[in-house]
């Protein structure tokens, strides 16, 4: 063999140089002995003659299918000439090679090019760490360089196409430029007959003995698999052994480290497939329900299913379908059922349970009741003990649970589920197993459930088991349980959990959430706003819920809230929110509320008593004793007796009480102005600061409003006392009182919002350092806004601007 210093004689303009491998081998060739192995196309040669361009240019330059290439290497290392040999593997790994690799040093390295790894032969060097070496995962190609070798073959690609094209080789260099000269359009040719296979076929397969190639084609038909999975698919006992000697001569193979499971590259195992369909198309079936099978086995139903189809098993497709559905409970995904149910021929449909309950809950989700109960009356229901039996026993209570909310039937609905979990055999062991997902659903189902009848409490409990059970990782899952929460937090009058629930949930449905949410936004806008808020005029059927809230009880809520918004005596329907069931707590509460309001706001309490009579009657375990306390306070205030309130009151102090938080708040207020209206009390002092601290909390305006001026006045009198709500009573005071513009003194301009703020602590003993910590602002900032009020009310000192702010009705 001829040595030759290494030249360049060819440019190949579709070349790029990648710099980060220069800079990794230059810093490998600082051993003595440097290896790069990987299976063929992955530009080792290319890139090697990069490197001795810039880093070794008299460097000698080797064979290994040559004469003798070690003891040349050998001689040309103790001359203190660097060494390259591409083909390396084709020269053997006896003893003379052991003899170049100890000749060689830093200052003269041994670069071995290589398909295959020299194992044995190169240990001692490896144990002496005298060894570097370079593999395919670094010689892969990056979704950047992706793009450069494209646009190096006149084919401009964004990132995204790049990935794709990332993707479908996995970076193999020799993929990517063969692939990246073809028709983005067109569809992309595969096996023997297209440049990637036709490359593998000439370079990988027709290298190989024909007993190995057979077992490369049929172990092919899986994506990934285990040694027992290619023993059955290939007969062969001794598949392990042969996985290895396939992933050390062939390459082209990974290993998942943590599954042991075994991945073609997915050229390769294009080609390889596409030759069995072509030389022995009768195997594929029988294949592919080896493959189901084992795929079922290890609970990956959507290669299950696949391979299931693909071989025509159709009992095993549907027990999948089954599995599917169950895991689309929890991810949203119900794409892959969809297509099994779909394949599935209709005389296996006719006579099979399964794809009736299946069918029933594909009927749910198209909001067709009609088909859903239909499907469910066929259908016997789950047949036999095995697991998917209990699988869909569980969907089918899950539905007829459903139809019933539906109907706006609670109790029903929790008959239906029979008991607070799912009879299962299995354990959800991952949160992305059916069994994970049925029991996730379930008790969100029943913690809605609990909600309705007013156990919020218990509903909390179950909302607990769904998330312990979905470890945060199934988003639908996530979303039900927001909107469970959100439903509760309504239920017990509590804004500010609401709200936190809202942005919980609009975070797991990617800020895509139908007219759920809606209705609550006009609940929250109401109480912390005061004035009418807009109401939708949609059919119910168009405030479809997320997951769980029919829209027959989203319609009933929103009548409660429009009702409050509107004035004027309640219709009847308002107060029994047209529901047949007598457990609806959550709506009969609101009913109540709202049917209270509008009667107490006409001075009619015993018309308000009465609807309470009707609100209980109508749901069993509603509480009216929040009502009574607040129909009792605000007929003391209407009739302006200056009396102490009744004691029975106190139970709005009483943090163990559970009243709801938008009853207490109005409890508080009017207790609190009935007691300081007889002037300082310790009593009316305690129920004011539970009514400012619940109003810091959830933003309350609704129940201030409706108290009117005596709210004004008691306000007034304790912005005068220097206390930790100071700038809560100032605001609430500049919005009671900013209604409606007030211009009409010949004000130079009207006063800002904060300006009028600030207006309303300069009656009160507080000096400038006081102003300035309670509003958080500087001393210069405070002077400067006084100076535009004094400005404005055409006065000129802090007393001058109090008086004519009072005979103004500014304070």
């Amino acid at each position: 063999m001829a040595l030759e210093a290494h030249q360049q004689v060819f440019v190949d303009e579709g070349v790029i140089v990648r710099r980060r491998l220069l800079a990794t081998l230059d810093r490998a060739t600082r051993r003595p002995v440097t290896l790069v192995a990987a299976p063929t196309g992955y530009g080792k040669t290319t890139l090697l003659r990069q490197w001795a361009d810039e880093h070794a240019p008299d460097a000698a330059w080797l064979d290994g299918s040559g004469t003798r290439p070690w003891e040349t290497a050998t001689r040309e290392l103790h001359r203190g000439r660097p060494v390259v040999i591409d083909d390396a593997h084709l020269a053997g790994w006896g003893p003379s090679f052991t003899r170049a690799c100890e000749a060689a040093r830093v200052a003269a390295p041994l670069v071995l090019v290589a398909r295959l790894d020299p194992l044995v032969a190169l240990h001692p060097a490896r144990l002496a760490g005298r060894v570097s070496e370079v593999r395919a995962g670094e010689l892969a190609f990056t979704v950047g360089e992706v793009a450069r070798v494209a646009s190096r073959s006149g084919r401009r690609l964004d990132h995204e196409q790049a990935q794709a094209l990332h993707d479908q080789t996995d970076g193999w260099p020799a993929g990517v430029r063969l692939c990246a000269t073809q028709d983005p359009v067109a569809p992309t040719p595969t096996g023997a007959y297209s440049p990637t296979g036709s490359y593998l076929l000439a370079h990988v397969l027709d290298t190989l003995d024909p007993s190995l190639v057979d077992f490369l084609r049929t172990t092919a038909v899986p994506v990934r698999f285990d040694t027992d999975l290619a023993a059955r698919l290939s007969g062969r006992e001794d598949a392990a052994a042969v996985l290895d000697e396939v992933t050390h001569r062939v390459g082209f193979v990974s290993v998942d480290g943590e599954t042991g499971l075994f991945r073609y590259h997915q050229l390769l195992r294009q080609l390889l497939l596409s030759e069995v369909e072509r030389q022995s198309p009768g195997r594929l079936p029988g294949l592919h329900d080896v493959a189901a099978r084992w795929s079922a086995a290890r609970g990956d139903a959507r290669a299950a299913a696949a391979h299931a189809l693909r071989a025509r098993s159709w009992d095993i497709a549907v027990d999948c379908a089954v599995a599917l559905a169950c895991t689309a409970l929890g991810d949203g995904d119900w794409t892959s059922c969809d297509q099994v149910i779909d394949a599935v021929p209709e005389v296996e449909v006719l006579a099979d349970d399964r794809l009736r309950v299946l069918a029933a809950v594909q009927a749910l989700r198209a909001d067709d009741v009609l088909l859903s109960r239909q499907k469910l009356g066929e259908g016997r229901g789950a047949v036999g003990r095995s697991i998917t039996s209990e699988r869909l026993e569980v969907l089918r209570r899950l539905c007829l649970a459903r139809l019933a909310l539906i109907d706006g039937q609670v109790t029903d609905a929790a008959a239906a589920l029979g008991s607070p979990q799912p009879r299962l055999s299995e354990g959800g062991s991952s949160p992305h197993s059916p069994a994970a997902a049925l029991q996730a659903t379930w008790a969100s189902t029943y913690g809605l459930l609990m909600t309705l009848r007013g156990d919020t409490g218990g509903a909390a409990g179950h909302l607990a088991t769904a998330r312990h059970v979905s470890r945060g990782e199934l988003p639908l899952s996530e979303a039900r349980e927001a909107e469970v929460r959100m439903w509760s937090a309504v239920g017990r009058g509590d804004l500010a959990a609401a709200d936190a629930s809202i942005a919980l949930l609009r975070a797991a449905a990617d800020d895509t959430v139908p007219g759920v949410t809606a209705v609550v936004d006009e609940w929250l806008a109401m109480e912390r706003g005061g004035a009418t808020v807009p109401t939708h005029h949609d059919a119910p059927s168009s405030l479809q819920p997320l997951g769980l809230l029919p829209a027959r009880f989203l319609e009933a809520f929103r009548r409660t809230v429009a009702s409050r918004a509107a004035g004027g005596p309640p219709p009847r329907d308002v107060l029994l929110g047209q529901l047949p069931d007598e457990s609806t707590w959550l709506v009969a509460r609101h009913a109540a509320l709202a049917g209270v309001t509008r009667l107490l706001a006409h001075g009619d309490a015993a018309a308000a008593t009465a609807a309470v009579d009707r609100a209980a009657e109508h749901c069993s375990v509603l509480d009216r004793t929040p009502y009574d306390l607040w129909i009792a306070a605000t007929s003391v205030l209407q009739r302006l007796r200056r009396e102490a309130a009744p004691d029975e009151l106190e139970v709005v102090l009483d943090d163990e009480a559970e009243v709801p938080e938008d009853l207490a708040v109005r409890i508080a207020a009017t207790a609190a102005v009935i007691d300081l209206a007889q002037g300082p009390s310790a009593r009316g002092t305690a129920f004011l600061r539970r009514a400012l601290v619940t109003t810091e909390r959830h933003g309350w305006r609704r129940p201030w409003r409706e108290l009117g001026t005596s709210a004004i006045e008691m306000l007034t009198a304790e912005r005068a006392r220097r206390g930790t709500n100071g700038p809560l009573v100032a605001r609430l005071l500049v919005e009671l009182r900013d209604e409606r513009p007030r211009n009409s003194l010949g004000l130079v301009v009207a006063l800002s919002s904060r300006e009028n703020e600030i207006l309303q602590y300069l009656p009160t003993a507080m000096d400038q350092s006081d102003l300035c910590e309670a509003l958080f602002i500087s001393r210069n900032t405070l002077k400067t806004h006084l100076r535009a009020i004094y400005h404005k009310l055409g006065v000129e000192s802090r007393r001058e601007a109090v008086l004519k702010a009072q005979e103004s009705g500014l304070l």
